[in-house]
């Protein structure tokens, strides 16, 4: 058995719900499974007891109806917090997509340590059913989501193989183009990002494959990603759409100017930066996509906009962790809208920068509802604003970075909407 971390288990379903002394006897149980790419794993209606989390490498699922998914893990920087299975017999087949190690454990030993060691629920404790319409709506909601149960959206797929090729195959440009190559619409995105002034040269390239050796690999993956986002802010409910609409143009205006921000800093990477923008809100997409699921919220709008508020972070933190996103940006939700947070970061971290642009572009921005231009303050009064050093850039209460760099964050987010 190979030793594993309690670390490493903690964020896992089902697992962080036991105590740290259950999570530390679990991780001396730990089996390393290791399956060459291609491999049946486990079949649909069979059953071994065991409880499987792919490592490092990609899983491919299918279930009955031919449906297919993918999980991925990267090693000690993010497991696939996820099971391959939830239920014996197993519902899909498991066929290794890479080479993957997997964390296997006995099941009736999870059960166990989860009958006799679950946590204490006081991350409810002051959201009790009991209470009134809108405490127990966000207790079920909360449920729903420590229990697996909210429907949370699924990164693109075009994104998911240009990651997988760069961080397993150590894809060049010419590999990243044939895969790039199947989505005219990404591709001409990528060719406009490098003709553009943060990476034009003296000349303008008009190829594929010579505009992602421009941007380089880790540049060409952070730009396929954001632009492949806009399909996740999608919704057929006409009305749920209109505001996914408005989540996007939001979204967008705050990654321009993230990436912007980070061109004048030091310790950023302005393609990050445009990413972190991107997803600060993305916790807002279920809360939409579910709302039907819930009649309060159907009946009342104000609440709805309420349970937003209080779980957007939460939510968008789950769902960058469950695409395998970093660290620096699985924070970042979670902190966009906490203006005093502190964090021992010297030269600030990509959280300050999205709650920067944040202020930024709500103090220059159109009007928004009243409870959320009370909340926010003015970018000196922020925690953010000494950690970035912004005083020294010139950016003050009454000298916006929006008036300064506008042709610029116009471009950047011409980038993502056009």
């Amino acid at each position: 058995m190979a030793r594993i971390e309690p670390e490493l288990l903690e964020n896992l379903v089902p697992l962080r719900e036991l105590t740290p002394e259950a999570l530390q006897a679990l991780a001396g149980e730990v089996e390393i499974e290791e399956v060459p790419a291609k491999t049946v794993i486990f079949r649909r209606g069979g059953a071994d007891g065991y409880a499987r989390y792919v490592l490092s490498g990609t899983v491919v699922l299918v279930d009955g109806d031919n449906a297919r998914r993918t999980m991925t893990g990267t090693g000690n920087a993010g497991v696939a917090p996820e099971p391959l299975a939830r239920t014996a017999p197993f519902d899909s087949h498991a066929v290794a997509g890479t080479d993957v190690k997997l964390i296997r454990l006995s099941a009736a030993r999870i059960q166990q340590l989860l009958a006799s060691s679950r946590l204490p629920e006081a991350e409810v404790a002051e959201v009790s059913p009991e209470g009134g319409d809108g405490d127990a709506l966000f207790y079920r909601l909360f449920d729903d989501l420590m229990n697996d149960r909210l429907e949370l959206p699924s990164m693109p797929d075009i994104a998911v193989r240009v990651q997988q090729a760069i961080a397993e195959h150590e894809a060049g440009p010419a590999d990243l183009a044939r895969i790039l190559q199947s989505d005219p619409v990404i591709a001409a995105r990528l060719i406009q990002a490098a003709n553009g002034a943060a990476f034009g040269g003296q000349r303008d390239v008009d190829a594929l494959q010579p505009a992602i050796t421009r941007l380089g690999l880790s540049t060409t993956r952070e730009v396929v990603t954001a632009i492949a986002l806009k399909a996740v802010f999608h919704s057929s409910n006409p009305l749920v759409n209109k505001r996914m609409v408005e989540l996007w143009m939001h979204s967008s205006l705050v990654a321009a100017t993230s990436q912007v921000l980070a061109r004048k800093l030091s310790g950023f990477a302005p393609d990050r930066a445009l990413l972190a923008g991107l997803v600060h809100d993305i916790g807002v997409i279920p809360m939409l996509t579910n709302a039907a699921s819930y009649p309060a919220l159907v009946k009342d709008p104000g609440l709805l906009e309420e349970t937003i508020r209080e779980y957007r972070g939460q939510v968008g933190s789950m769902i960058l962790r469950r695409w395998n996103f970093p660290e620096d940006l699985i924070a970042v939700p979670l902190a966009a809208e906490d203006w005093m947070r502190e964090v021992d970061a010297p030269g600030g971290d990509y959280g300050d920068l999205v709650m920067t642009a944040q202020v930024q572009t709500m103090a220059g921005g159109p009007a928004m509802p009243a409870a959320d231009a009370a909340a926010v303050p003015a970018i000196s009064e922020t925690s953010a604003y000494r950690r970035l050093g912004l005083e020294e850039l010139g950016i003050t209460d009454s000298a916006s970075i929006m008036q300064e760099a506008r042709g610029e964050i116009a471009e950047a987010q011409r980038l993502l909407i056009a």
